[in-house]
């Protein structure tokens, strides 16, 4: 019974490297199924640490949460020191990715200091640089490059070459935030080389994004879209979602510097797509209003108003009321360039109703709700009057886009 449970754990965390997924959590979970059998938590929480490695290289940070805080709340019950410091670790790790870096940090600083005490090289390289990404992040540039600078010595002392690319990787974006495009580039030429010497596709992708986006920077597009579309490519391959829209967002904007509307629209809009899937609520709203601005240059109004409408519903899941009275503006002021005048009056009514409630000042909202030209509403024509029309006109305006469904394809269909 050892041998076989031990058999699925292997080759459980065999697939997950591979980037198999669906095989993964097939060995995965029948490695738990036989240790919850004979009550082995030791068992249990190992197999949740492979869960939660299996969830990090994939890049599904939600599930790398919820896996990560179980397989810590089961290492703290056994008391053992390096099962901490390893879900801390990926605990902090989704806690970033999902936006919270300074929660984040805490936990990754608990992982670090045990990792030191007890001499796991490995895993310190992992915290010294996100701890490192998130001082990046956060602006602290020079106090980024010293931390990095350590996790390089650890690193090289070690022979971690994968802990190395990863490090190599934040140090080329802090010298690039630092405008030392030079120094950037060589340390991500680096990383490229050392992640093909491995193997590992996942970091392939991502120091090739990172390459482009230099690129971009200094305005070597061409050069910039033949790294993104490898980026691209390597993340399909692999089916890492989330690597695949970083580098298509990246992209799409490589393409907008050039002017290049009609390629940078289908690249973005897949992009949101999958920070839809991926619960990126952030990502898909910074995406979506990129669109708007697109959409609206083209004069392409229906397809502005769209994306209006999913930044909308993202603004109200994020309780971001003064955001939600500014689109429903927007859109408003879109609706009578098309002479959709009821349907501007209603929006314009709702973000007055919206500041009120909420106790923000009145803007220029009543002013454009006056200056709209009085026309029979089209349900008027159609139906009789069943309500109060004052009640009626509070309504809310219905959003045609509350899911968001693009008619677009993500590649491969497994994604």
């Amino acid at each position: 019974m050892f041998e076989t449970t031990v058999g699925y754990l292997n080759l459980g965390d065999l697939e997950s490297w591979k980037g198999n997924l669906e095989e993964s959590s097939v060995y995965l979970n029948e490695a738990v199924r036989l240790y919850e059998e004979e009550t082995d938590t030791k068992g249990i929480a190992t197999v949740l640490r492979k869960q939660s490695i299996a969830a990090y290289r994939i890049s599904d940070y939600v599930k790398l949460r919820a896996v990560a805080t179980t397989a810590l709340q089961h290492c703290r019950a056994l008391n053992d020191a390096l099962g901490i410091a390893e879900a801390s670790f990926y605990l902090g790790f989704s806690v970033l990715m999902l936006g919270k870096p300074y929660e984040a940090l805490a936990i990754l600083h608990e992982s670090l200091d045990i990792c030191r005490t007890h001499g796991n090289d490995v895993g310190a390289v992992q915290c010294l640089e996100k701890i490192g990404e998130i001082q990046r992040s956060t602006g602290q540039k020079q106090a980024a490059l010293s931390t990095l600078d350590e996790a390089v010595s650890v690193a090289s002392r070690s022979g971690d070459r994968l802990g190395m690319v990863k490090v190599l990787k934040t140090v080329g974006l802090t010298h690039s935030d630092l405008s030392d495009f030079a120094k950037s580039a060589d340390a991500l030429s680096e990383a490229i080389t050392i992640t093909r010497g491995i193997g590992w596709e996942g970091g392939l992708s991502t120091t090739l994004q990172t390459m482009g986006s230099l690129k971009t920077r200094t305005g070597d597009y061409c050069e910039a879209e033949e790294l993104f579309q490898k980026s691209i490519s390597t993340a399909r391959q692999i089916r890492d979602r989330f690597r695949l829209a970083r580098a298509l967002e990246e992209l799409g904007e490589c393409f907008r510097r050039q002017s290049k509307l009609d390629e940078a629209s289908p690249v973005f809009e897949e992009a949101c797509l999958l920070w839809h899937d991926l619960a990126q609520e952030r990502r898909l709203k910074r995406i979506a209003s990129t669109l708007v601005e697109l959409k609206s240059t083209q004069r392409k109004w229906d397809t502005a108003l769209l994306w209006h409408d999913h930044i909308i519903t993202v603004c109200r899941n994020q309780k971001q009321q003064s955001e939600v009275t500014d689109h429903l503006r927007q859109k408003a002021e879109i609706l009578v360039k098309l002479q959709r005048y009821d349907e501007a009056a209603l929006h314009f009514e709702t973000a007055i109703v919206n500041n009120k409630e909420n106790e923000y000042s009145l803007s220029q909202e009543p002013a454009q709700l006056c200056a709209i030209p009085k026309t029979t509403m089209k349900w008027e024509c159609r139906l009789p009057l069943l309500c109060d029309m004052k009640k009626l006109q509070r309504q809310q305006p219905q959003l045609t886009t509350a899911v968001l469904k693009l008619p677009i394809s993500v590649g491969h269909g497994e994604l």
